[in-house]
């Protein structure tokens, strides 16, 4: 299995539209999303990818997905959110998801890391999984609330289903 990290950024006059404007930021804002927990497949390849491109017959569907997504409309603040991973020689892993409102861009940016990172082990901790940071990844997408409300996401897209 394939799984696409996507992240993306939107503005508008609402905080759900601009959540909205995310959603099409990263190409996800015609499914309806599931949310699931934490744990990545055997077998799963996990990439970054720019946009996801969602196939015209596929509107409504299911999209399952892990995600970290973050909205405010306090201005001149930072809102983050990201997704780290951490996966075994067989490829089995684990997902965690983070997000933040904070006064800079720079703490914004290194609390996200941090969370990212404590959370990973503590994962990796529990299951009896050794803990080596070289094998952490992450996508974080930052954004400073201006004029209008503001939304960030990022998001582990695993698959689409529809509807029976």
């Amino acid at each position: 299995m394939v799984i696409s990290i996507v992240k993306g950024a939107g503005e508008a006059s609402t905080p759900l539209s601009a959540f909205d404007g995310a959603l099409k930021d990263a190409g996800v804002y015609n499914y309806n999303l599931i949310t699931l927990s934490s744990v990545i497949p055997p077998n799963s390849e996990v990439k970054k990818i720019d946009r996801f491109e969602t196939p015209e017959n596929e509107w409504g569907h299911k999209l399952y997905c892990v995600m970290a997504e973050e909205r405010s409309d306090r201005t001149g603040k930072f809102i983050a959110a990201g997704v780290g991973w951490y996966q075994l020689e067989d490829n089995r892993g684990l997902f965690v998801e983070h997000h933040i409102i904070g006064d800079t861009k720079p703490v914004v940016d290194n609390t996200i890391r941090l969370r990212i990172k404590n959370s990973l082990k503590d994962l990796c901790q529990f299951r009896d999984i050794p803990w080596d940071e070289e094998k952490m990844n992450y996508e974080i997408s930052i954004k400073e609330v201006t004029g209008h409300p503001a939304s960030v996401l990022v998001i582990a897209v695993f698959q689409s289903e529809g509807w029976k």
